[in-house]
């Protein structure tokens, strides 16, 4: 079978020389308006433009759900290892797994299964669930304050501790770094955010000198997980586990926070739906999956094009870096009916907010554990809860509420 990537109309095809096109760039991914809502502009790409090209980091984003899909199958064509954001960070090392394709990819992400399973999850979910409580109960005493800030974000920062073998007061403690990390990077302040780079990769050094001298089960420790890869008969040295471990701590963290903020910003416009879900607590499950489909984080997921070719008509050149805009391509109209629409039990659903292909995202299931905890609780200890204010929203390549102050009755 080659492993040439076919002629399609929406996917990925090798080009002829002479091909050559050039385009004008057709969105800017840090307008405010975008940044405050880019479904519109996604809507008018997909159809007047599905490749599209960014007005900064010399990018091309991919707006269609299809082409989405295909290139996620072509690491061949369409490669991590030069980095999986827009814009790139050219002073991060290769970090596993993200940054590796297969057949180097399952060799990394495979011991990592088991630690992200659906069955540790359960294991964890009572501790998952009386830490989203106790977050609940403090905003719910307050009366009023920051959903982000006081819930999604330690919720997120403390269950992943618990994967990484820390206690709550660390993992609060690295959580902080983790969010002004975030914050400077979104912001474009080079000095704070290399300072807290500074701190996070000491700090996960630490942890992992801490776990080779007691190791855990690698089973259910992330890190004893990744002492246990042999790569070529050798054991992966403490400075690449610990630079793997500092990638998977913001992975873990940005998504799922403003995933979380997300869906308690449509709840909190949905009076009814909040009525609703309270009666019938087994529909949220169903409504998670909406809202993964509706409010997908990630914008620029990205990867590196490492040989000529065509996307929905759009040559794309070696080097050039393309973002699968999986916040569009859960919206797209040739695939969702009424996309912009909450729908609770769509059926199907069949959205990738995830991701697809060899990197789809091995934290799913503690991903959808954390979001419905923190809306079980959350609903469960109020009778409603409404918006403050103007929530304030994240900067490219992420989507969500940076804040969002709610009051809660």
């Amino acid at each position: 079978m080659s492993t040439q990537p076919q002629a399609r109309a929406s996917g990925p095809e090798v080009i002829q020389p002479g091909q050559e096109q050039k385009r004008a760039p057709d969105f800017d991914p840090q307008d405010p308006a975008f940044e405050r809502d880019p479904y519109p502009t996604w809507t008018r790409l997909r159809g007047r433009c599905p490749v599209a090209r960014g007005d900064r980091w010399d990018f091309w984003a991919l707006t269609k759900y299809d082409d989405i899909k295909l290139v996620s199958r072509q690491p061949h064509v369409f490669t991590s290892r030069y980095g999986i954001t827009v814009p790139s960070n050219p002073v991060s090392g290769r970090r596993a797994p993200l940054h590796f394709d297969p057949p180097e990819h399952p060799l990394y992400r495979r011991p990592l299964n088991a630690v992200f399973s659906a069955d540790h999850v359960d294991e964890l979910e009572p501790r998952m669930r009386a830490t989203a409580a106790a977050l609940v109960a403090e905003l719910v005493a307050a009366a009023k304050g920051d959903a982000v800030d006081a819930l999604s974000s330690p919720l997120t920062g403390v269950v992943f501790g618990m994967f990484i073998g820390i206690d709550e007061t660390e993992a609060r403690a690295l959580n902080t770094h983790s969010e002004r990390f975030e914050w400077a990077q979104g912001n474009r302040l080079a000095d704070v955010a290399e300072e807290e780079n500074v701190y996070l990769y000491d700090r996960c050094r630490q942890i992992v000198a801490e776990r080779r001298a007691n190791p855990g089960d690698p089973q259910r420790d992330m890190i004893s997980a990744l002492m246990n890869v042999l790569i070529d008969g050798e054991e992966l040295d403490d400075e690449f586990i610990a630079g793997s471990l500092r990638q998977l701590l913001i992975a873990a963290h940005v998504a799922p926070t403003a995933l979380i903020a997300s869906a308690v910003r449509h709840l909190a416009n949905d009076l009814e739906l909040q009525v609703r879900l309270r009666r019938e607590p087994d529909l949220i499950p169903h409504a998670t999956e909406e809202f993964l489909r509706l409010y997908t984080p990630n914008q620029g997921f990205a990867r590196t094009c490492i040989e000529k070719a065509l996307v929905h008509g759009q040559q794309i050149e070696p080097g050039e870096q393309v973002a699968l805009v999986l916040t569009s391509a859960n919206r797209d109209e040739d695939i969702f009916d009424a996309p912009d629409d909450f729908v609770l039990g769509r059926d199907p659903n069949p959205h990738i907010a995830f991701g697809h292909g060899a990197h789809k995202c091995a934290g799913q299931p503690v991903a959808r554990a954390e979001m419905r905890l923190a809306l079980e609780e959350l609903l469960a200890q109020t009778r409603e809860f409404v918006l403050d204010g103007e929530p304030s929203p994240l900067h490219w390549p992420l989507y969500g509420p940076e804040h969002l102050t709610i009051t809660l009755r």
